[in-house]
């Protein structure tokens, strides 16, 4: 049985014989089989070994131009993902409010604003407040996760203070509704 040692994270992964080497580490999730991977047999007598290396020796080139081809395409996979990281980074230092997403606690960049007219939005009518919660029109923020994509909407300033103003002329007495003048 063979272990590899994962460069990064130095985690021992056991291989097994006739198995296909693991690509990726399965604690820190990064690349295995690139120029920092050490590769320890445990148990295998060195003429095991040596004939593995003569073996291996013959394709050699064939590996290298793959394995440049492929770490190419890694190389520009993370720059784009820095890239990535970076400008959403940029993106939530301009903004005012930093909302966590709900499905996964990421920080939400702040797509826009969006209004809802009066012909598109129907309020419902509360049986104790007499009235809307909400009317249109109103305008709110959408906000988007840069990570899973959700999308979250926040009522403007001016709704909010419109929802209060509401609720505070509504008074409560044994179970029926008073409103104030």
């Amino acid at each position: 049985m063979a272990v590899v040692v994962c460069p990064w994270c130095q985690s021992e992964i056991p291989q097994e014989e006739g198995a296909e080497p693991e690509k990726w580490c399965p604690v820190c999730e990064n690349e295995l089989g690139g120029y920092r991977t050490l590769r320890v047999g445990l148990g295998d007598s060195g003429d095991e070994d040596e004939e593995e290396e003569e073996e291996a020796a013959g394709s050699t080139a064939d590996r290298e131009d793959l394995s440049w081809a492929e770490e190419g395409g890694l190389i520009d996979h993370n720059e784009a993902l820095l890239r990535f990281e970076e400008t959403v980074e940029k993106l939530l230092d301009e903004q005012d409010t930093v909302p966590a997403c709900p499905q996964c606690q990421e920080y939400m960049l702040e797509a826009g604003e969006a209004a809802a007219a009066p012909g598109s939005f129907r309020p419902r009518v509360s049986k104790m407040l007499g009235q809307a919660l909400l009317t249109a029109p109103f305008s709110f923020t959408v906000y988007v996760c840069p990570s899973c994509f959700t999308v979250q909407y926040s009522l403007s300033e001016q709704a909010r203070g419109e929802i209060a103003r509401r609720l505070s002329q509504v008074e409560v007495r044994g179970g029926k509704r008073a409103t104030r003048s």
